[in-house]
């Protein structure tokens, strides 16, 4: 079996996994920790929607693993959905080639959503829709050596997060590490699957700075 590595462990076991197969996750934006996220939550056995209106750039292949430089120009999701149905064919992968809004904000519907866009409008979006219905929103946001993962059910006070943002500044000045991008989505990859498995993850904030090797958690 495919999960027997998955199986084996106490935190998951076979019960677990079963639980796993038949959950669903929203990750919204396909860049450097959605991909990564939805690479590894895939793996597990998840089935994922996948929401994005982006290109992949030649540019950016050094931060997104998921991608190839054939790549270059077409469009993520396309590409996504391409490469992770070969990567596991058991787990269902839908996507929507659109920009998250008022008017389709029901494609978040899912066990778990993802915020991985980096654009605060779209994140305020997902924050109401998923405060609403009380479904888990891990937030997640990464510059240079530093990035930050919420993880809530009453959406995600953004505004509290604004003073940290500020301080990490855009990709776009400094760039990214990937060990940055990997800690993020390994984070919100065991986040996700504690709470699909109803296993107790805490609501949080943490951060990290991965060349300063610290990691700070507190409440969200």
């Amino acid at each position: 079996m495919r999960y027997t590595q998955h199986i084996k462990t106490k935190e998951i076991g076979e019960k677990g996994q079963k639980i796993i197969e038949g959950k669903n996750v929203a990750i919204v934006g396909l860049g450097n920790v959605g991909s990564a996220v939805a690479h590894i939550l895939l793996r597990a056995g998840v089935s994922l929607r996948l929401i994005d209106k982006g290109r992949v750039d030649l540019l950016e292949l050094a931060s997104q693993d998921l991608y190839l430089e054939e790549d270059h120009s077409k469009f993520k999701a396309k590409q996504a959905k391409k490469y992770l149905e070969v990567i596991n064919p058991q787990a269902k992968v839908r996507t929507f080639h659109e920009e998250l809004t008022k008017n389709n904000i029901y494609l978040i519907d899912a066990d778990v959503v993802i915020d991985a866009t980096g654009d605060m409008e779209t994140s305020k979006l997902i924050s109401e829709e998923t405060k609403k219905k009380k479904n888990i929103m891990i937030y997640t946001a990464v510059s240079g050596s530093k990035g930050i993962v919420a993880t809530t059910d009453k959406g995600v006070a953004l505004d509290k997060l604004k003073p940290t943002l500020a301080k990490m500044k855009p990709i776009s000045e400094v760039g990214v590490v990937s060990p940055a991008i990997h800690m993020a989505a390994s984070i919100i990859a065991s986040k996700t699957l504690r709470n699909l498995l109803k296993k107790g993850s805490s609501k949080d904030i943490i951060q990290f700075d991965v060349w300063a090797d610290t990691l700070k958690k507190s409440k969200a």
